[in-house]
């Protein structure tokens, strides 16, 4: 490099150079420069070029510095031996100790357009995206970028400061306190508060040794952290479209209860299987109003126990069961239009779909009445369905297994209705016997002796028969829940 007589002189054409991209890295810098930077003002202009450096080439990283993210710098940054605050971001290397967030701000779209003709409170969403949020994630180390209008990308080095970032978020967009701890909640200041209520779907991922973070050469970030960071936060938005859910994997669980003493509480929603892979999810409880959840923490593990066995026989039907029981006794009261079947009241409430409930365990697991037992399980989650705020992953788990025992049934039922046919003479008396087979083609009463004989003694083995179907289709019993594109 050439001498120069001034410090604006070397500060301008380092600037050139590193504009022109043929310096990109600090080590470029030192290796063009040599070890020049002896004085104050000297490396001031150092720290300024390469204050340009992380502008143009850090990407999602480019306003980071060590004073303002101290653990992100340790983490991402491979610092200089003689300069302290000075370094080359790790690029295509991995970074195993990160932690990332994905967040989508729910209402965005509509709340633009229904402003489109009003630039202020345009302009004041944009200043909370674009300004606060980044200051709230920064007092929990984190750093946080907007992309694509409504959605926030947060990266942390541990599980607690990246999950204190996204409640105190969740708080900052509420226009009421939702978040009970002093330390998280984030107030709207000033004008900010007109804002609307808006909610939040997020995934968090991380903590896991062999799903690290990789910067790629333009400084965006790649990996399956990011990855499954953004499954879940598209599974977040499915199951509630309209309303505030964090979901976080099991690692993320698993370091934050290591991390910290509070007691953040966290409901076990099963192993759920996005495109390519499967991962054990669980959902962040953070309302006071959203901890009844927790009171069928065991039931539902129970039923994913059962599941995860095969257990269909036996398991699965009677641990589905108990689980709606249990939900209905513990979430807030509801009533339906339509009536129960032995219910005297015109509305149907928590009680009448505990007693049905009840009755459709009994005929499956006590009179081996399979065919009743599971158009009273249809039934049931035909109301589950109707019920406002039922548990989303509850009710999605009730339909796909009585879809499966629905389509189990048929089988049953054809097989019972040959067996019939077959051995209908030592059923009937004789005269009844003579009946049975005149009227067989009436569609109408061959129903109802063929109901009549299902309850016959004779029949004994309908559970045997049952229990080979099961068996004989047991592989087609699997299944696992599913979010994101086919």
């Amino acid at each position: 490099m050439k001498p120069f007589e001034n410090l604006t002189e070397l500060s301008s054409h380092l600037y050139e150079m590193i504009l022109e991209e043929k310096i990109r890295t600090f080590t470029e810098l030192i290796d063009y420069t040599g070890y020049i930077f002896t004085t104050p003002p000297r490396q001031v202009v150092l720290m300024s070029a390469f204050k340009l450096i992380r502008k143009l080439y850090w990407g999602f990283f480019k306003d980071i510095d060590y004073p303002s993210y101290p653990k992100l710098w340790h983490e991402i940054v491979i610092p200089d031996k003689r300069y302290k605050y000075a370094g080359n971001i790790k690029r295509n290397s991995t970074i195993s100790n990160i932690y990332v967030a994905i967040l989508d701000v729910h209402g965005y779209t509509a709340f633009c357009r229904q402003n489109s003709r009003n630039l202020s409170m345009l302009h004041l969403l944009d200043t909370c995206i674009q300004g606060d949020i980044g200051k709230i994630t920064q007092e929990h180390n984190v750093l946080s970028r907007r992309e694509q209008g409504d959605e926030i990308i947060l990266v942390g080095t541990s599980a607690v400061d990246i999950m204190h970032s996204v409640l105190s978020i969740i708080d900052y967009f509420s226009k009421r306190k939702v978040i009970s701890s002093d330390e998280l909640t984030r107030a709207r200041p000033g004008v900010r508060i007109i804002l609307p209520d808006m909610f939040i779907s997020a995934g968090v991922a991380g903590g896991k040794m062999y799903t690290p973070l990789i910067i790629t050469e333009d400084g965006e970030l790649s990996g399956d952290v990011i990855n499954t960071a953004a499954r879940l936060q598209v599974r977040a938005n499915a199951v509630s479209p309209s309303s505030t859910r964090v979901t976080v994997t099991k690692h993320v669980v698993f370091r934050y209860r290591k991390e910290s003493s509070q007691t953040l509480d966290f409901f076990n929603s099963g192993i759920i299987s996005f495109k390519g892979t499967a991962l054990a999810v669980y959902e962040v409880v953070f309302k006071n109003e959203d901890r009844y959840i927790l009171q069928y923490q065991e039931e539902i593990q129970e039923l994913y126990s059962a599941l995860d066995k095969k257990l269909w026989r036996n398991q699965v039907f009677p641990a589905l069961i108990t689980l709606i029981i249990k939900v209905c006794r513990n979430i807030p009261d509801f009533k339906l239009k339509r009536s129960v079947e032995g219910s005297k009241n015109s509305k149907v409430r928590n009680g009448d779909i505990i007693k049905l409930a009840e009755k459709t365990l009994l005929l499956y697991s006590t009179q081996d009445n399979y065919l009743k037992a599971v158009a009273y399980l249809r039934k049931i989650v035909d109301y589950l369905g109707k019920i406002q705020n039922f548990d989303d992953l509850v009710l999605e788990y009730a339909l796909k297994i009585t879809e499966l025992y629905e389509n189990l049934a048929v089988e049953f039922k054809k097989e019972i209705e040959k067996r019939l046919d077959d051995r209908y003479e030592s059923i009937f008396p004789p005269e009844t016997a003579r009946l049975y087979q005149s009227v067989k083609k009436q569609a109408l009463i061959y129903e109802r002796l063929k109901d009549q004989a299902m309850q016959s003694s004779v029949v004994l083995k309908k559970k045997s028969i049952w229990y080979t179907l099961m068996e004989e289709n047991l592989d087609n019993l699997s299944f696992s829940l599913y979010s994101g594109k086919e």
